[in-house]
C-alpha cells in the first residue's frame, strides 16, 4: 500500500527527522500553518489535497491533531486516513500529560516548539487575526502586544530537531516582544513516532 503525508510546517522538522530515522521516503505535503486559524477552511483545504494525492496514494497520514476541527475527517475523504488521536501539535510533541501538567503550572503559557518559535510574533498576528488592521493605519505588532496580556510564560520545547540555538533565540526574541518569561524544557516527539509507525506499518502490512 502507498502512504502519502500531509501535515502542517509547524511539525516539518520533527516529521523529517523520524522519516530519515526510519528510512521511510513517501511523497510529503507541508501546509501553511496558519490554516488553523480558520478551523473550518482548513479542514476543506485538507479534504481537497487528500483528494488530490488519493490519485497517487492509496491512505494518507495527517501531521496534525484534531485541532477544532479534524475529528472525524477520516469518514469524509475518499481513501483511508491517518489521523493522530491528540488535540493539537503541542500535545503530539509533548505528550498531553506533560501538556496539562504545564498548563496547571501556568495557564498563561504560550507552548513554542521549534516551528512555533520559527514563526513567531507572525503567527500571533493571524492567530488574533490582526493583520487586517493596516488598512486602518494602525500596527498589527502594536495590536497584538496589547491583546497578548493574558500570556505571562513563553516555554520553548526542545524536540531535538534542527538549529537549536536558532529556534531558541527566536523563542528569546517573542518573549522580549511581548513581554513573557522564557522557560525551556525538552521532549522527544514518541508519540508523533508512534502515529507514523502505524501508518508506515500500512505499507509493508
Amino acid at each position: 500500500m502507498r502512504v502519502g503525508i500531509i501535515a502542517c510546517s509547524i511539525l516539518q522538522q520533527e516529521l523529517e527527522s523520524i522519516l530519515n530515522k526510519m528510512q521511510w521516503s513517501p511523497e510529503v505535503m507541508y501546509l501553511d500553518a496558519a490554516l488553523h486559524v480558520t478551523p473550518q477552511k482548513m479542514k476543506n483545504s485538507l479534504i481537497e489535497h487528500i483528494n488530490q494525492m488519493a490519485e497517487r496514494v492509496d491512505a494518507v497520514f495527517l501531521g496534525y491533531g484534531f485541532c477544532q476541527s479534524l475529528q472525524g475527517i477520516e469518514e469524509e475523504c475518499s481513501i483511508p486516513v491517518i489521523l493522530p488521536q491528540i488535540d493539537d501539535c503541542i500535545s503530539l510533541l509533548l505528550g498531553p500529560d506533560r501538556y496539562a501538567s504545564e498548563v496547571k503550572k501556568e495557564t498563561g503559557t504560550w507552548f513554542m516548539t521549534p516551528g512555533w518559535a520559527e514563526v513567531g510574533a507572525e503567527m500571533v498576528i493571524k492567530e488574533l487575526h490582526l493583520d487586517r488592521v493596516t488598512r486602518y493605519g494602525k500596527d498589527p505588532m502594536q495590536m497584538a502586544k496589547r491583546l497578548f496580556t493574558h500570556y505571562r510564560r513563553g516555554l520553548f520545547i526542545d524536540t531535538g530537531v534542527g538549529d537549536r540555538m536558532a529556534s531558541l533565540t527566536a523563542a528569546e526574541k517573542f518573549c522580549a516582544d511581548f513581554d513573557l518569561t522564557l522557560e525551556k524544557t525538552t521532549s522527544e516527539p514518541i508519540l508523533l513516532e508512534e502515529w507514523l509507525r502505524k501508518a508506515y506499518a500500512l505499507t509493508v502490512g
